[in-house]
């Protein structure tokens, strides 16, 4: 369903634009991640992407970013925050930047030589992407829905705790109702494949295909608080856990329900041309803020246990929270320490923004 108001044909209503690059390494640069360490890549099994997202409503412009890279350094996220604002005719406090906890990853967390030139490449490679979407701004709408994805992850403390089934979906649409982009949110590491040499994007890059093949837009996934989740059942010595080749069948397992179920999730909401956008970005705390219709975003540079995303949704129990976390990326063995000030202040102003 879509809503319409008075003057649906307004310059200033909603829109959007997508935009992608590859950002896979060379074969033979260094995988990294939260579990087995470093190791020389040997092949690609599929790419790594950059997606963008550039959207605009009454002279407000935000760009969401999403890289499939377990996480990136300050001065990185700088530069990238920076390019694509530029980029997009904005500047770096109009970008909100997320990766997709892909454990497969090159380790631009910390200054590795072997990384130089491409770390300082990679911000023109995101700016490239967010040339595209303004390029291909169109009239849009969007809408949320809060959804499930039950019995595919586990906390890591034992048996019997599942992880954190919540979905959250933003579906961004044509006036015929086809797919321009979909924003997923969920918490499960992409640390399926593990030990693998073969440079992938893991299960949420999977997922992120198969919603594109199948007429949903650019699928920008967004990793939420998942520092004490795993994927299945891999709770702490568990001794028979299932999925334990860590195969790409496993990925594809993983990647196909998380795609169904978004799909539907994305079918169910209610879409609108009137959109109100906003950001904020708050010093004190740490945390970016924004708003865009009836979804809000919530992003820390910062690991945090699943608890951080859980204590938003449960002040804010009427409003679809998309929540992200360890853009800085902090390994399994870091401590988390969960942020009771960013819980507070990103409260008080999605409030003021309008959530409930």
């Amino acid at each position: 369903m879509v809503l319409e108001m008075a003057g649906k044909t307004d310059p200033g209503l909603f829109r959007a634009g997508v935009g992608r690059a590859v950002i896979t390494p060379p074969v033979g640069f260094v995988i990294d991640g939260p579990e087995h360490g470093a190791r020389e890549s040997t092949g690609v099994l599929d790419d790594l992407l950059a997606r963008v997202i550039v959207l605009e409503s009454n002279g407000t412009r935000v760009i969401l970013v999403s890289l499939d890279v377990w996480g990136l350094s300050t001065g990185i996220s700088g530069s990238i925050k920076t390019a694509a604002g530029a980029a997009s005719g904005g500047d770096a406090n109009s970008v909100w930047l997320t990766t997709t906890g892909n454990a497969s990853s090159p380790p631009l967390w910390r200054d590795d030589p072997q990384y130089a030139r491409y770390a300082a490449y990679l911000p023109e490679q995101i700016a490239g992407a967010a040339r595209m979407a303004v390029g291909s701004l169109e009239p849009a709408s969007m809408g949320s829905k809060g959804t499930l994805l039950p019995d595919v992850s586990t906390f890591i403390e034992g048996p019997g705790r599942p992880g954190n089934a919540a979905l959250f979906v933003m579906a961004i649409n044509r006036a015929d109702g086809s797919g321009i982009a979909r924003v997923l949110n969920f918490a499960c590491p992409a640390t399926i494949l593990g030990e693998s040499t073969m440079w992938t994007a893991d299960y949420p890059g999977y997922a992120s295909w198969a919603i594109e093949q199948n007429g949903g837009g650019l699928t920008l996934f967004s990793q939420a608080p998942s520092h004490d989740i795993r994927p299945y059942d891999w709770w702490d010595n568990n001794p028979e856990p299932t999925h334990a080749e860590r195969s790409p069948q496993d990925v594809h397992a993983m990647g196909l329900l998380l795609a169904t179920q978004a799909a539907n999730g994305a079918a169910e909401t209610t879409q609108r041309r009137n959109v109100e956008v906003d950001i904020r970005n708050d010093e004190l705390s740490g945390i970016q803020v924004m708003r865009i219709g009836d979804a809000y975003f919530v992003s820390t540079d910062r690991p945090q246990p699943n608890k951080f995303a859980r204590r938003f949704r449960r002040e804010l129990t009427h409003s679809n929270t998309f929540v992200s976390v360890n853009l800085s990326g902090g390994m399994f063995d870091d401590k988390a320490t969960f942020d009771a000030r960013a819980i507070k202040r990103g409260t008080a102003i999605l409030r003021e923004l309008g959530a409930s």
